[in-house]
């Protein structure tokens, strides 16, 4: 299954600065807390899709730079210079960019989201649909929610019905 949905992950954490005396752990509790945040309110067949990226300035050192929390694919861009390298890499790389939704609100990402025809959003006003209920990703995603039901999100029946342009891109896609 291809990647679904792309998360800047510092870029929708946003944190405009570190307390005033900020404890080590403060940037990590961020991190976790966006994390839970997204297991909570993505269906599990999105999660298995999804993956963040951070900076790696402070990468957590109880952990390897990649792991999955709750099926979300976590990585921290170490061998980059920034997470912006990674995440424009990753969308280049996409077998089907159309049906990819990136979350940032940094023009670089979302140029190079649109040159490939992805979806972009801006950090904040997806962070606060999702939280309100509402998973914003591309129109063309092939989603199925099998979580349906279970308090992870607000999806109905029309997520399972296939639309007229998925159709066409399959058809476009295996040459009929």
């Amino acid at each position: 299954m291809s990647l679904l949905l792309l998360i800047d992950g510092y870029n929708v954490l946003a944190p405009s600065a570190p307390p005033r005396s900020p404890d080590p752990m403060w940037l990590h509790r961020e991190r976790a807390q966006l994390l839970e945040r997204l297991a909570t309110h993505l269906p599990g067949s999105v999660r298995q899709r999804t993956q963040v990226v951070f900076d790696a300035a402070n990468p957590p050192r109880d952990r390897p730079d990649r792991f999955v929390y709750q099926d979300i694919d976590v990585q921290f861009a170490v061998n980059y210079p920034e997470a912006d390298d990674l995440l424009e890499e990753i969308i280049r790389g996409h077998s089907s960019p159309k049906q990819l939704a990136v979350v940032s609100s940094d023009h670089r990402v979302q140029t190079a989201a649109s040159r490939r025809s992805a979806e972009a959003f801006d950090s904040q006003s997806w962070l606060d649909s999702l939280l309100d209920g509402n998973l914003r990703l591309s129109p063309r995603a092939n989603v199925i929610d099998r979580d349906a039901g279970e308090g992870r999100g607000d999806h109905g029946d029309d997520d399972l019905k296939l639309k007229a342009e998925d159709v066409n891109d399959w058809m476009d896609e295996f040459g009929f």
